[in-house]
């Protein structure tokens, strides 16, 4: 990670753009081992396993019966205390996946696919978090994951307990496993044997985002931001996740400064790390820049791969609707967008500048293998588009230049502590 924000430091101060990079430290780094998994009973089968990220390791090799916990409250929870000790839990029944035909509206939905009829009980992010605590307290061997990809890809994520190890030893596997095995212990006793062999750093290790910078002639002091993150997942390169979105920030400020045009405001160019582990990078710069904050205009951000965005997710910030309808108007023409989005996406490094009041939004864009290639080892460079990443960037340059030079700044909302809305 550090090597990819020096960089894109060089890149920046290449095309002569004032750059720099602000650092945190993470509490350790963790390193992917070699994963096994087997089927014992009541078939041989050998399972294609990947540790969750800063997943905590198992003591060698550890066997257990399969047991399924399937909960749609925590409080439904009570009833699995006492039987996990020891065991293979699968987390919940096999996700049910979109028909592969079924293309989605957005790249976004091709990953998380928006609920369709009556609302059924789910729980949230959070609430998904204290139950794996749940679960840790009863000392299971290890927890199994549903990726919820077709064609046996994996998924990825985790980092979430604050970059220390999770409290019980985690891992995905495909799809197809996983229902396999959740069908195989709906007729009678499974046994499993599962190794998982990550490892931590023995300290905190630095973690940089990098800052560039065009200023402002009139306003220097506030900023309109554009970013996408540097950190990805290792089971792939990165390429689509979110390789492509810094790139269009590069591209966007390489072409903005080739121009030479002196924008009223200051127009910065965030390439952030830590994103999926809940965006520490944007919490770095926040805090780093806590004063500035009421001078913080806007951030729009490129993070759902290489396809074209088609448009800017508002993002509930219906606040400042009537000054971006007049900054987005002439993009939608110039690059065949549709209107602003009403749609809630929150789930990027807008987030952090969101919760501190600071407007911010979101590119929409098409899937273009999106659903298959995040979080999974199908990320790779073969999936970029290039004219359709160059539009991108071309968009994220001329948003933030029409936003450097209108007469108003964009309104802030109240700064929330709550967690729910985002």
């Amino acid at each position: 990670m550090q090597a990819a924000s020096q960089w894109t430091l060089r890149r920046f101060r290449d095309y002569r753009i004032d750059a720099h990079l602000e650092t945190t430290q993470l509490a350790h780094s963790w390193t992917r081992g070699h994963d096994t998994a087997e089927i014992l009973t009541r078939i041989n089968r050998a399972v294609p396993v990947r540790s969750f990220g800063w997943g905590k390791a198992t003591p060698g090799a550890v066997t257990g019966t399969v047991k399924l916990v399937e909960v749609k409250a925590l409080t439904d929870f009570d009833k699995y205390k006492g039987q996990l000790k020891g065991a293979v839990v699968l987390e919940g029944k096999p996700d049910t996946l979109r028909p592969e035909k079924e293309e989605a509206d957005n790249a976004y939905d091709d990953v998380i696919p928006p609920p369709r009829g009556l609302p059924e009980p789910r729980m949230s992010f959070r609430e998904r978090l204290q139950l794996f605590k749940l679960i840790a307290a009863e000392q299971p061997a290890v927890v199994l994951l549903d990726s919820g990809k077709w064609d046996n890809l994996f998924n990825m994520a985790g980092g979430f307990n604050k970059y220390q190890a999770s409290e019980v030893p985690m891992a995905f596997i495909s799809h197809e496993d996983y229902d396999l095995i959740y069908r195989l212990q709906q007729d009678g006793p499974v046994s499993m044997k599962v190794s998982l062999n990550g490892s931590f750093s023995a300290g905190p290790v630095p973690a940089s985002i990098t800052v560039a910078e065009i200023k402002g002639t009139e306003f220097p002091g506030q900023r309109v931001i554009v970013g996408g993150h540097l950190d990805s997942w290792d089971l792939g390169q990165g390429a689509l996740d979110n390789g492509t979105g810094a790139m269009a920030v590069l591209e966007a400020a390489r072409a903005l400064k080739a121009l030479g045009w002196q924008p009223k405001r200051t127009i910065t160019f965030i390439l952030f790390t830590g994103e999926e582990q809940g965006g520490i990078g944007a919490e770095t710069f926040l805090k780093n820049h806590a004063a500035e904050i009421p001078g913080m205009d806007g951030v729009l951000i490129h993070d759902t791969g290489t396809g074209k965005a088609f448009s800017i997710a508002l993002e509930d910030e219906y606040e400042t609707a009537p000054l971006m309808t007049e900054i987005y108007r002439p993009l939608q023409e110039v690059f065949d967008l549709r209107p602003l989005s009403t749609r809630v996406f929150v789930a990027s490094d807008h987030v952090p500048f969101m919760k501190a009041g600071v407007p911010g939004y979101f590119c929409v864009q098409k899937p273009a293998h999106y659903g298959q290639a995040h979080h999974s080892q199908a990320d790779t460079f073969d999936k970029v588009i290039p004219d359709e990443i160059n539009e991108g960037a071309a968009l994220l340059a001329a948003w933030a230049w029409n936003v450097s030079e209108m007469a108003q700044p964009l309104p802030h909302h109240a700064a929330s502590t709550s967690n729910e809305m985002f």
